[in-house]
C-alpha cells in the first residue's frame, strides 16, 4: 500500500452544473485536483467551463473529439493519479479510460441506485410520484450506473418540488458525499464496495424528448400537475389557448368535482386560472403564452380575459 499520509491524486470529469458545484468544493476542501477533463468542445458549457477551471488554476484536459481517444488517455496517465470523479457525463468511458487511474473512477448519480439509472433521473422521479430518492456513488464499469456502490444518502421528496430543485439538491449533496469518501479513502487506503443486483424490477431513468404536449382528455390533474413540475425549469409542458401555444410553468392539482369537458375553463380571475381534468383540476398559476410573455394568474387575467366557455386544447 502506497504511503496513507500522501495527498490522493485526483482526475475530476464532469458536466456543469454538478462539476462546478463538485469541483468548488473540492478545491475549497483543499483536495489535491492533477487534472480536470472537460465535456467535448462541441457541448455549450465547454467554454465557460474551460475558464472556470482555468480560474481555479488546474490542470484542464484537453482531447478533440472523445475521452476515450488514446491522446487523452496518454495526458491522464502521464499524471498517475490515484483516483478519479465523474460528475455528470453524456457518454460512455471505455476500459482503457478507466483504468488511466490507480483505483478507478467514482461516478456521481442523482438517485438511488440500482432505480432510475439513465440520463433523466429529476423528471422521472417527480413525474412517477415518488415519495423518496437519493444519491448514489459509485465505481463505474463499461456501462452506465452499474458499477459497485460506495456510498448512498436518502431525502423526502416534497409535494412542491420540481426538477430544479431535485437538480439543485442533489448537487450539494452528491458534494458532500464526495468529500466523505475521498477523505475515507485518503486516510485509510480503502473504501467498501457493494456491487449493485444483475437482475430485478427497476425502475428506469431514459433521457426523454423533453417538449410535452398536455393530454387533457387522458391524463389525470395528479398526472398533469408532476409532469410541469418534473419538466421545471429545463423542459416544456405545453397546451393551446386560442390557438395559440402556450407553455405551461406551474399549476396546482386541485380536487374538484365537475362535468365539464376536460381542458375547459372552470374559474377564471386576477387569482385562479381553474381548468377541468381528468378526476379533479388544475389550477394553472405561471404560463407562457406564444412569444407574448409569461403571465400570473392576475397578468393573464387582465391581458386575456378569459372566460368558461374558452378552453385549452
Amino acid at each position: 500500500m502506497e504511503e496513507l499520509d500522501k495527498k490522493l491524486k485526483i482526475i475530476f470529469v464532469g458536466i456543469p452544473d454538478m462539476a462546478l458545484v463538485c469541483l468548488s468544493n473540492l478545491v475549497k476542501e483543499n483536495f489535491n485536483i492533477v487534472g480536470v477533463v472537460p465535456p467535448k468542445k462541441d457541448h455549450e458549457t465547454y467554454a465557460f467551463f474551460k475558464n472556470f477551471v482555468h480560474d481555479l488554476g488546474l490542470n484542464f484536459i484537453e482531447f478533440d473529439n472523445s475521452p476515450n481517444e488514446k491522446a487523452c488517455l496518454d495526458k491522464i496517465g502521464a499524471l498517475n493519479a490515484d483516483i478519479g470523479v465523474i460528475c455528470s457525463y453524456n457518454s460512455k468511458f471505455s476500459a482503457d479510460f478507466i483504468k488511466t487511474t490507480r483505483l478507478g473512477y467514482i461516478n456521481s448519480h442523482p438517485s438511488l441506485l440500482p432505480d432510475y439509472r439513465g440520463g433523466a433521473p429529476y423528471f422521472h422521479i417527480i413525474n412517477n410520484g415518488e415519495k423518496i430518492s437519493g444519491i448514489t456513488l459509485h465505481f463505474i464499469d463499461e456501462t452506465f450506473d452499474t458499477g459497485d456502490i460506495v456510498y448512498q444518502s436518502k431525502f423526502d421528496v416534497m409535494p412542491f418540488e420540481t426538477m430544479g430543485s431535485i437538480f439543485n439538491r442533489t448537487n450539494y449533496m452528491i458534494s458532500d458525499g464526495l468529500i466523505e469518501v475521498l477523505n475515507k479513502i485518503q486516510k485509510t487506503g480503502e473504501i467498501k464496495r457493494y456491487p449493485q443486483p444483475k437482475t430485478g424490477n427497476f425502475k428506469s431513468a431514459p433521457i426523454v424528448d423533453g417538449n410535452f404536449r398536455l393530454r387533457w382528455k387522458t391524463n389525470t390533474y395528479l398526472e398533469i400537475e408532476r409532469l410541469i413540475r418534473a419538466s421545471n425549469p429545463f423542459y416544456s409542458v405545453f397546451t393551446s389557448f386560442r390557438g395559440v401555444s402556450t407553455k405551461i410553468i406551474k399549476a396546482e392539482a386541485v380536487e374538484y368535482n365537475h362535468d365539464f369537458a376536460f381542458g375547459k375553463i372552470i374559474k377564471a380571475d386576477d387569482k385562479t386560472l381553474l381548468v377541468a381534468s381528468k378526476g379533479g383540476a388544475v389550477n394553472i398559476t405561471l404560463l407562457q403564452v406564444g412569444t407574448w410573455g409569461y403571465y400570473n394568474n392576475s397578468d393573464f387575467y387582465n391581458m386575456f380575459t378569459p372566460t368558461s366557455d374558452e378552453e385549452f386544447v
